[in-house]
């Protein structure tokens, strides 16, 4: 380890080197973390050198003080290696040392791409800054008392050994790493974008039913064995989507949206190009495209409001039906379907995006509790209701929001009044942790679907109660447009 010390670039690399070591000996013999004496004033040295870090990144730059430090770290250490020093120097990183993220820029954007905070160890530690300034979180202390906060804190997730010792980061080991490669993408607190989501207590959801057109019309299915993928869809029917999807767009730039939504597998790139660009265009800030079926994969375009890709999401959860007794699974390729996508919102919070039978995958939920997801916005295709329950569970247990995103074609044969899709909200019952489920229904719009699609306007304020029954959550308002 001491040899390592010399290598290092970044303050995060001797985190991750640290942790490292913990890690191997964890694997040796569990560590009883709080029978370790790290916060001891003999370790008050520690402390002095990463506050002393800190002050020289100002003063003097980065260089000179990471050099600084590895020299007393050496000098540390050199004495003998052992978990104890180890976490002394892992809690000062964590408790002193603010996050500042590095990453690849996209496209000449106010977009930095990253993965993990530290360059060296990334096959055995991912550190990631843990997010607290939320719209959850600042909800959760106006709304509350001086004693107790609005709602139960969220339930933890550990990443590792040490994810639970630390407060600012999240500390992942290879374990994790592994089974969920992860890109986030942060806007840098210069663009717009971030400029408006910034100490936001509100979400503006813009919910798109799309079409009420039966999905053998709609889509040209093709079976292979028990599997069964989209070739394309119906040219004209597409056509017309890519005139609606347009109006709905332009419509939205005067309605002040967040996060404007469409339904699974009702793009394609043709409808995608309609979307008109405009220098001066503040509203939707976000457009999560549903989804689009091609080559074998079920993706969501994330783009901003001029229909520039954010970033692609695949789905991972196929779904399946019965016919005649044989069980047909939709063809997902897994080469390209493994990766998760955040979007991150400096002073607002992290976004994911699933697409429909995800929400039911323990793996995906297991993702967005480990990532810390704060809004989860699934595009789906379904009448089934099987999706609330895991919705309402993310959102009672995990303080999430979660907006399902149906598409009324999915309920071709059934009535008005009937329960398109939903959104559900942490809340509180009593003392006890509770969701809150806010479905919103087809109505007398879809007589006039095919020409003019009534776009849900649904207002989450995060600075006002409201009450639910026998449980209090966040007030919502649904209009329409």
């Amino acid at each position: 380890m001491l040899g390592h010390i010399r290598e290092i670039t970044k303050i995060y690399d001797l985190l991750a080197l640290c942790c490292s070591y913990i890690f191997k000996e964890y694997d040796k013999e569990p560590i009883e973390f709080s029978s370790l004496n790290y916060e001891d004033s003999k370790y008050n040295e520690v402390r002095d050198a990463i506050e002393l870090y800190c002050e020289q990144c100002e003063e003097e730059g980065h260089v000179a003080a990471i050099n600084e430090l590895k020299r007393f770290i050496f000098d540390f250490l050199r004495s003998g290696i052992n978990v104890e020093k180890c976490m002394a120097i892992v809690i000062s990183i964590d408790e002193l040392v603010e996050v500042k993220i590095c990453g690849k820029i996209i496209n000449g954007r106010k977009i930095v791409k990253y993965n993990t905070l530290n360059s060296q160890y990334t096959d055995q530690v991912k550190i990631l800054p843990r997010f607290k300034d939320t719209f959850i979180n600042r909800a959760n202390k106006k709304l509350g008392n001086i004693t107790y906060p609005f709602l139960r804190a969220t339930r933890e997730n550990e990443c590792s050994p040490v994810d639970n010792q630390v407060t600012n980061y999240m500390i992942w080991d290879a374990k994790h790493i592994e089974e969920y490669p992860v890109w986030i993408h942060h806007f840098d607190n210069t663009s717009l974008l971030e400029k408006h989501f910034d100490q936001r207590d509100k979400i503006v959801l813009g919910i798109v039913p799309f079409s009420n057109i039966d999905t053998k019309k709609l889509l040209n299915t093709k079976i292979e064995n028990r599997t069964f993928y989209i070739e394309n869809m119906n040219p004209d029917i597409e056509e017309k989507l890519k005139q609606k999807y347009i109006e709905i767009c332009d419509k939205a730039e005067k309605e002040d949206i967040d996060f404007l939504v469409f339904p699974e597998m009702m793009m394609t790139q043709n409808i995608l190009s309609g979307i008109v660009k405009k220098e001066k265009k503040s509203s939707p800030r976000i457009i999560v495209n549903g989804s689009i079926w091609k080559d074998k994969t079920n993706k969501s375009i994330v783009s901003d409001e001029n229909g520039n890709e954010i970033f692609s999401y695949f789905k991972k959860n196929p779904y399946t039906f019965e016919k005649n007794g044989i069980i047909y699974r939709e063809f997902l390729d897994k080469r390209k379907n493994k990766e998760y996508h955040i979007l991150e919102l400096e002073g607002f919070g992290r976004v994911g995006i699933g697409i429909c039978k995800d929400l039911i995958s323990e793996d995906v939920k297991l993702f967005h509790k480990y990532i810390g997801t704060n809004l989860l916005i699934v595009p789906a295709y379904t009448k089934s209701m099987d999706l609330e329950s895991s919705a309402e569970n993310l959102s009672k247990e995990y303080n999430c929001v979660v907006a399902v995103v149906n598409a009324c074609s999915a309920l071709q044969k059934e009535k008005n009044n009937t329960r398109i899709g939903f959104i559900t909200l942490p809340a509180k019952m009593k003392s006890d942790r509770a969701g809150v489920t806010i479905r919103y229904f087809r109505d007398e719009c879809s007589e006039e679907c095919e020409k003019n699609c009534k776009v849900k306007k649904i207002t989450i304020d995060f600075e006002r109660k409201n009450t639910y029954g026998d449980r209090e959550s966040f007030f919502v308002e649904e209009k329409k447009f």
